[in-house]
């Protein structure tokens, strides 16, 4: 009888195993979980198990795909198995997830990676690390081109944000420099030239010449080469930010070149829409609601030392002799900036500039 008994146990047990047990399928599918849950050393064995139980079928380069995650969540130099993920796929975003594991720490690589998944947000960490790369070398010319990169196609990006004012201080300091750019030529003065007519023959005008060529007065010398700047300009004002962003246009693209505070109105009346620049006035003179003057120079001017009018009438660009006022709602309606960038900023952007106000 207990012999009998002891069967019957035995036998309910092994079927209860077979009934209850949980299917290997199940168990993969949960490993799979487990990993996007970072609970890595957990689903690591099921995962070994589920590449040697799924070969030759339907499910083993996903099995290899999740064993290659789980092995370098635990360990992110341990790469190997990517490659292998890659060979066995025809999964573009997968190919791309393991290029972007193989490619860590490897320059040539990064930049390759960048160049084939221009869009893909992993780009964003490789040019920062290229860039980085780069000024360690000192190559300030190749950190600028990946911050750039940067900057034009991931604007609202933390990693642009982190480097969008050192890109516009390089900008800046090369564009007002001697050297070459794509949107530059040079113009030899000839006899008899004044700088006005080489403006209008270049089709710029005579504050660029001057800024670029760091002119302190207008006379020239015959046979003197002055960099000209070929590009036109567009200007982005971000009211919620109290922020101008200045872009360049030359050759069918758009790229940004620089950032500056700016104060806008106190009562929120900063007219918002698509404007031009239609008046620029160095030292200008303020007219006082109701029409009285104040000539540049008196304490009452509000307009520091640039006047930039757009076609929205009694509204526009100036500087101010309050410092404080900038980076914040403080204006009448206008947009400030401190006197030395809207004059930086004067000699920049010639009338007929777009002017786009936002909120």
């Amino acid at each position: 009888m207990k012999k009998t008994l002891f069967i019957i146990i035995i036998i309910a047990a092994v079927a209860a195993y077979f009934i209850f047990r949980e299917p290997f399928d199940e168990k993969y599918e949960k490993a799979k979980t487990m990993c996007e849950l970072a609970d890595y050393k957990t689903a690591l064995p099921i995962l070994k198990k589920a590449v040697n139980k799924y070969k030759n079928t339907s499910k083993h380069s996903d099995a290899v795909y999740w064993l290659a995650k789980c092995e370098t969540g635990i360990n992110p130099s341990n790469v190997e198995l990517w490659q292998t993920v890659i060979n066995v796929t025809t999964d573009k975003a997968v190919v791309s997830e393991g290029r972007y594991f193989l490619s860590k720490g490897d320059i040539s690589a990064m930049e390759k990676y960048v160049r084939d998944y221009p869009n893909n947000p992993n780009s964003r960490e490789f040019i920062l690390e290229i860039a980085k790369n780069a000024v360690a070398k000192n190559d300030m010319n190749k950190a600028r081109e990946m911050w750039q990169i940067l900057v034009d196609k991931y604007p609202d990006s933390t990693e642009a944000m982190d480097v969008i004012d050192e890109l516009g201080k390089i900008n800046i300091n090369q564009f007002f420099s001697f050297k070459a750019q794509p949107f530059t030529s040079f113009h030899t003065v000839e006899r008899g030239e004044y700088l006005s007519t080489i403006a209008k023959k270049e089709k710029t005008f005579v504050e660029s010449i001057k800024r670029i060529n760091q002119m302190t007065s207008d006379r020239i010398r015959p046979g003197v080469k002055l960099k000209i700047d070929k590009s036109k300009y567009s200007i982005d004002i971000d009211i919620s930010d109290n922020v101008l962003k200045l872009f360049r246009v030359f050759d069918g693209q758009t790229n940004y070149v620089k950032r500056y505070s700016v104060g806008t109105g106190k009562t929120d009346n900063t007219p918002r829409g698509n404007f031009k620049i239609n008046l620029k006035q160095k030292n200008p003179t303020w007219y006082k609601p109701g029409g009285k003057a104040i000539p540049f120079g008196s304490k009452e001017n509000l307009l520091g030392t640039r006047w930039m009018g757009i076609d929205c009438p009694g509204f526009g660009i100036h500087g101010t002799w309050d410092p404080d006022s900038v980076g914040k709602p403080s204006s009448a309606g206008c947009v400030r900036l401190l006197n030395e960038d809207v004059e930086e900023l004067f000699d920049i952007v010639p009338l007929g500039t777009p002017v786009i106000i936002h909120d």
